[in-house]
């Protein structure tokens, strides 16, 4: 059974980080408070070097591992006590800005009696000075146990995977004829697709660990078409460590052996590279050639760069084949589009797992074992590592209940000495920064097959501080590029408009987190790990009950997600659950029968991340705000940091004006504003156009169902030469029966950032401003047009982006000789018209001049 690691080295850089801004930040804390923690974060420093040291070495030492375990529940105690401690010396600070003195004196009387008696100066620093303490000791746990681990456990623990060669048994091998075929054709094709160089092709094959990605390239690179296209072969295995030097000298050595009549022009053993490269280089002027480098992770473009070098002198038409987790690695590299490899299905599965799992591959002998190894084979998830691991370590097992246990259990619960499944996977954790480390592994604290989507999970680590910040980037861009680092190295897969994880990924995300997070299902009645739980969620089904009581023993757990379960029937959530749990940084209650929240919600301090969307709740406590969810918090533009607002609801009385949006600069993505005929005078409706275009983050507007609307003045587009809405990417306009026109813009730029734009259902509607250059897909249907708008092309040295065009039952719209379609339209590939019964009249020219024109349906 592995053991769960400590990921420490990303969350202690992120403490010495907390513990500098509030010892030196703008809070302004005590002297003496302050002083202590500068004190602090010298341990911190020094403490530093001994967590990289021991996260290496955990794995194989139980003294490292423990030392870890006990670092990081100080850490834990350490961040809790700062952000209490900081989240009141900010409420102090903020409501002494009050503008009412009265008031001000008043709260800043009862913050500071507060503060005397909960968390008095002296209080805090007893508490700071207690892990100073504690980690003096650890420091000096560490030096005495330090050199024993140096003796007993080897420096580097990752390990490189046994090394490959290009020999295949393909009897053995299930369901990728039709990926080899695909390669085959891609590699004999005479197109170089985006190679940089004409005579050199590099194409990748990227996949999760255990795919069979070198499986499918040993296929390839054994097919006789191949043999015979190619004049030499070299298959070379590269690993963790792309040293250039040696790669070379190993490629001059395949050349010699795959000419024997070549004599090497120089030692084997030279260290000049500049020898090796023209000696490699002149061995391959001339020849078309196939290269495949096996498990490559090199990320850094000098060192491919410098490798490349002596290969473009073979001849027209050679390839480069490259397999690789990480399509990152394929992009450095340049060349073709990757190749995906997607998972067997399950019949391919099964057919890989009998044969090593049945001997000679014959199952129908143990129709019982048969029948729970094809259970076995659905757990797998198409995974052909997978099959071969667990298909060995049952082909010595005779009886049910033997094979019973395996499929009852996780992979990373099998032993460890019979399965190479998650070491195979480790190597791609180990390639990982800290940080993503982190964000990586909480992800096990959701159920398997959960579908992610990529902005919650994003604001989940925000509130949890797993995002380093940087200089110039918003944390919201930062949080999206760890993501979408982890997708491209396959740790994360698409799926139906969301990221899945495959099971083994999810396996390995567990066996590194098995302290931190925890997953409850159908509650059990007691958990012995409760107090080193951070992360806990909650799964059941439908017909089962959701109960708070057994999460009241968690007490130290920061996350708290209810999820598979929505309609299960729920109890009240216990009047002091919030203040057992008063350490949470993420709440989500998905459960429709939660209608209501207990008063010690309001106790959450440190609470960043509450989702109650999947509730039936209409009133927040008073502790929080004293109004109703459904119809909109008002005052909702004192938030100005708001960077998320899933609805605005118009109404007329103060604080619920649709003016209420304009000081929140921060609103990003969508908004969907419903009421907006709420907007009472002329006035108040140029004050909704100004709102709107003012809107610096805003990328997608729905407008519809709003019949007040005739005329769109030039004010919605902004209030100053036309530039509002500076990020929208998407516009429609749906269900506006009594809208006439958009008046035209007089100058300025005009949505500069507009990709789509969709008019529907608008049946008067016949004037349109000139559509900006940048729109690539527009829609009109059921709309008044008689003739179509024109794209504003200003200069000869502009074109239009415009790639589709579509356009529906327009009655008015009789003749395209005039509008859109008698203007260049370059980029356009797709034209649909349908149900236009009175058009007779089609552009003078006909479509010739649409020379990219793909598809059409007239």
């Amino acid at each position: 059974m592995t053991i769960g690691e400590a990921v420490l080295s990303a969350f202690m850089q992120a403490l010495f980080e907390k513990v500098i801004a509030a010892a030196f930040g703008e809070l302004k804390l005590p002297r003496d408070v302050a002083e202590e923690l500068e004190k602090l974060s010298s341990s911190l420093s020094t403490i530093q070097a001994h967590v990289e040291d021991a996260e290496e070495r955990q794995l194989k030492d139980k003294a490292a591992r423990s030392w870890l375990g006990k670092l990081k529940d100080v850490a834990y105690e350490m961040d809790d006590l700062l952000d209490d401690y900081t989240t009141e010396a900010l409420r102090s600070k903020l409501e002494g800005q009050s503008k009412y003195t009265h008031l001000n004196k008043v709260r800043t009387c009862l913050c500071c009696f507060w503060l005397n008696t909960c968390l008095s100066n002296h209080k805090i620093l007893q508490e700071i000075r207690k892990v100073e303490k504690k980690l003096d000791r650890l420091v000096k746990e560490r030096q005495i146990i330090g050199p024993n681990m140096i003796i007993t456990t080897d420096r580097k623990e990752i390990k490189e995977r046994p090394e490959t060669s290009s020999i295949v048994d393909d009897s053995s091998v299930f369901g990728r004829e039709e990926d080899k075929e695909i390669i085959v054709k891609m590699l004999l094709g005479q197109k170089n697709s985006n190679s940089n160089h004409a005579s050199l092709s590099v194409l990748p094959i990227v996949g999760m660990g255990g795919l069979g990605k070198t499986t499918l390239a040993q296929l390839v690179y054994n097919d006789t078409r191949i043999r015979n296209h190619f004049q030499l072969r070299v298959w070379l295995c590269v690993s963790q460590n792309f040293d250039q030097m040696k790669l070379t000298r190993e490629t001059i050595e395949s050349v010699a052996s795959e000419f024997e009549s070549v004599v090497s022009g120089v030692s084997s053993v030279t260290t000049n590279m500049n020898l090796l490269q023209e000696d490699l280089s002149n061995k391959l002027k001339g020849k078309k050639f196939l290269l495949v480098l096996d498990d490559v992770w090199n990320e850094d473009p000098e060192k491919w760069d410098t490798y490349r070098r002596s290969l473009v002198t073979g001849g027209k038409g050679s390839r480069i084949v490259v397999t690789t987790r990480n399509k990152n690695v394929g992009k450095l590299m340049g060349g073709m589009d990757p190749y995906y490899l997607n998972q067997l299905s399950d019949s391919d599965c099964w057919y890989l797992f009998r044969s090593y799992a049945f001997v000679g591959g014959n199952s129908s002998a143990r129709p019982n074992l048969e029948i729970i190894g094809m259970e076995i084979v659905k757990k797998l998830k198409g995974l052909p590592l997978a099959a071969k691991a667990i298909g060995s370590l049952l082909c010595s097992q005779d009886t049910e209940d033997d094979w019973k246990n395996v499929l009852r259990s996780e992979i990373w619960e099998l032993p460890s000495d019979k399965n190479n499944v998650l070491p195979a996977l480790r190597l791609s954790y180990n390639h990982l920064p800290a940080i993503l480390k982190r964000c990586f592994a909480f992800c096990s604290v959701f159920h398997k097959d959960y579908v992610f989507e990529k902005d919650s999970l994003v604001q989940i680590w925000m509130a949890l501080g797993f995002i380093q910040p940087e200089q110039r980037r918003r944390i919201e861009e930062i949080g999206s590029s760890y993501f979408d680092e982890l997708l491209s190295r396959s740790f994360f897969k698409h799926h139906k408009g969301g990221y899945v994880m495959h099971d083994a990924m999810h396996d390995l995300a567990q066996s590194v987190s098995i302290h931190e997070c925890l997953r409850l299902n159908d509650l059990p009645n007691s958990s012995s790990s409760a107090s080193s739980v951070r992360h806990l969620s909650f799964s059941c089904d439908n017909r089962r009950q959701t109960s708070f009581e057994a999460f009241l023993e968690f007490k130290r757990t920061r996350t708290l997600l209810l999820l598979s379960g929505y309609k299960s029937m729920t109890r009240s959530i216990p009047s002091d659950l919030f203040l057992k749990l008063r350490y949470l940084h993420v709440l989500d209650l998905n459960r429709r029968d939660i209608t209501e929240l207990p008063d010690s919600i309001g106790r959450l301090k440190m609470l960043r991340y509450l989702n109650l969307s999947g509730t039936g709740i209409r009133r927040l406590p008073s502790t929080i705000a004293r109004t109703e969810l459904i119809t909109g918090i008002a005052r909702i533009g004192n938030l100005t940091s708001l960077q998320q607002l899933e609805e605005f609801v118009v109404r007329t009385g103060k604080g619920y004006r649709i003016s209420e949006l304009k000081a929140m600069k921060g609103i990003r993505g969508h908004v969907c504003i419903r009421n907006i005929e709420s907007v009472a005078s002329a006035d108040d409706a140029c004050e909704a156009y100004l709102t709107l275009g003012e809107l610096p983050q805003l990328k997608y507007l729905y407008i519809w169902g709003f019949p007040a609307i005739i005329k769109i003045s030039q004010e919605f587009s902004g209030s100053i030469g036309g530039r509002g809405f500076p990020s929208l990417k998407e516009l429609v306009f749906e269900d506006l029966a009594n809208l006439k026109m958009w008046a035209s813009i007089q100058d300025g730029e005009f949505l500069p950032s507009l990709t789509e734009l969709a008019v529907i259902d608008c049946p008067q509607v016949t004037e349109f401003p000139s559509l900006p250059l940048t729109l690539k897909k527009f829609k009109i249907s059921e709309t008044g047009f008689s003739i179509l708008p024109e794209v504003c092309i200003q200069s000869s040295q502009f074109s239009s982006s415009l790639a589709c065009l579509q356009i529906h039952q327009c009655p008015n719209l009789t003749s395209l000789q005039d509008g859109l379609l008698s203007q260049q339209l370059l980029a356009l590939e797709q034209l649909t018209i349908t149900h236009c019964s009175d058009l007779i009249h089609l552009p003078v020219e006909g479509f010739r001049s649409l020379t990219s024109l793909g598809s059409s349906h007239l």
